[in-house]
């Protein structure tokens, strides 16, 4: 063997080293990184994917959320979160006069947490307690008139369950009435 071949192989052979050493420490890692970025890509386009939807939900929420915030407003003046005594007294008052008769007393009892008749599954609220107030109340006029007042409390914006009424007359006409009204104590 001469020089010249011997100088033509060792240079083949750094040749292939060089080439191998740039695949395995420059074009492989690249080609690594590239597949792992690849995945990520992918991955990220799924998260993209499920988080539009969730948007799109989001926004059809909101196109009613006026509706919604209504709605919320009028189940807050059905069940307050306060007894808000007041507001329920004027709501009798407004009642009585309606039905044009007189509440001689009205008492209101200590609340209790309501706890649903044996046998029966109610669905409680998440966002905080059901509170029942017991309340009595007499109520003088004409039987049509106390009637009228009983239906006007049934229909008034806040919840009055009336379990109930005792009507003497027809002479002196009066209506002693028991139920209870509701109060959504929120959670804290």
């Amino acid at each position: 063997m001469d020089k010249f071949r011997l100088s033509l192989i060792v240079i083949a052979a750094l040749a292939v080293g060089v080439l191998a050493g740039g695949w395995f420490l420059g074009v492989q890692p690249q080609l690594d990184r590239i597949s792992t970025a690849e995945a990520q890509t992918a991955s990220i386009a799924q998260l993209n994917d499920v988080q539009q939807i969730k948007n799109a939900a989001l926004r059809a929420d909101n196109e009613h959320l006026g509706d919604d915030k209504r709605q919320l407003a009028a189940l807050e003046k059905a069940i307050p979160a306060s007894r808000s005594q007041q507001a329920l007294i004027n709501q009798f008052d407004a009642a009585a006069k309606a039905a044009d008769v007189t509440i001689r007393t009205l008492t209101f009892s200590d609340a209790s947490a309501y706890a649903a008749p044996t046998g029966v599954t109610v669905g409680l609220p998440s966002a905080g307690a059901l509170v029942e107030v017991p309340l009595t109340m007499a109520v003088n006029g004409s039987r049509a008139d106390l009637e009228k007042f009983v239906g006007n409390l049934q229909d008034s914006p806040r919840i009055v369950t009336i379990s109930e009424s005792r009507y003497t007359g027809p002479d002196d006409a009066s209506m002693n009435l028991t139920g209870l009204t509701w109060v959504l104590v929120p959670a804290q």
